[in-house]
């Protein structure tokens, strides 16, 4: 079964994630984060499953409502006074809607993040930086390596210890015990394993002039098309921020979109809200972002209808 976006070439991928994590930090338009939001989302659950459903219940969405409550409480910007704060300060609708904003932003940031430590193994890493900066790609890829390694061998580190009966009582003390000896386990652990690592290196000639690279990636055609497509989408969504198709402002008021001709416009004058309607060019810019949002996703559903038809077929 091919492993969709996953099995697409390391350039195509690292290209998406730095498109895809740059426009989601300069963006500010509310539309366009719901919609980074709900794709790297259902990516994110698409590639880790129960895990990742755990993470966003549990992580994400906790520390969406925390930057929320931050912003609120503590930024006291805008005209829009929602009630006054026991300690006298206004809470504003401005800063209430920012740290929505804020909030989305982070979020959907990690979650393309982790989607991209998924995709972009440390293989593909080496394969895309290796021969322009080796030792910096080593060291990426060595840290990409070893940070779910040491978390899965700290796991079976005090496993091990539990069935052995060494956990001893669940008092707080115990448990900080416990903890640091889980840690100067696994610490002795990494050391043997970074000896035999050296060495490893070491007799594959790593450092010697004139060895050779070797690579498993190669070049489809439809690497060649998703990156046509990556240039495009890129393309119009930088021609939209460079317009301001994704205008938008939170202080002193709050501004949705530049005034246009064309459509209608929503006055709040409770809320100082103003949402103007979107204009030629920023719905060309929108498309462009939601078809990019949703590309690798849209890869892997195809993948695995294709797949559920073969089998179907046997």
């Amino acid at each position: 079964m091919s492993s969709g976006f996953k099995g697409y070439h390391p350039l195509v991928n690292v290209l998406f994630f730095i498109s895809i994590i740059a426009f989601g930090m300069l963006l500010r338009h509310p539309v366009y984060l719901v919609i980074s939001f709900i794709s790297s989302t259902a990516y994110y659950l698409k590639l880790s499953g129960k895990d990742g459903r755990k993470t966003v219940f549990r992580f994400l969405l906790p520390m969406l409502l925390f930057v929320v409550i931050i912003n609120s409480f503590f930024n006291h910007y805008g005209v829009t006074t929602l009630f006054i704060l026991p300690s006298g300060n206004n809470f504003t609708f401005e800063a209430l809607v920012m740290g929505i904003v804020s909030g989305i932003t982070v979020v959907s940031v990690i979650q393309w993040f982790f989607c991209c430590n998924e995709v972009v193994t440390e293989d593909k890493f080496m394969h895309i930086f290796g021969r322009i900066l080796p030792k910096g790609a080593l060291i990426v890829s060595m840290i990409l390596r070893f940070v779910p390694l040491y978390r899965r061998r700290y796991k079976e580190i005090s496993q091990a210890r539990k069935c052995m009966g060494l956990n001893g009582t669940d008092s707080f003390i115990c448990k900080m015990k416990n903890t640091f000896k889980n840690i100067g386990i696994l610490v002795s652990w990494s050391f043997e394993n970074a000896i035999e690592t050296a060495d490893s290196m070491k007799a594959r000639g790593y450092g010697l002039k004139g060895r050779t690279y070797y690579s498993r990636f190669q070049w489809h055609t439809g690497d060649t098309l998703a990156l046509i497509l990556l240039v495009l989408f890129d393309a119009l969504i930088i021609f939209g921020l460079v317009s301001n198709s994704a205008y938008c402002i939170y202080n002193p008021y709050v501004i949705i979109n530049q005034p246009s001709e064309i459509g209608t416009t929503y006055i709040i004058n409770e809320l100082n809200l103003t949402i103007n309607p979107f204009g030629f060019l920023s719905i060309i810019s929108l498309i462009a972002f939601t078809l990019l949002c949703f590309l690798p996703l849209t890869i892997d559903l195809k993948e695995d209808i294709k797949w559920h038809r073969l089998q179907s077929k046997i």
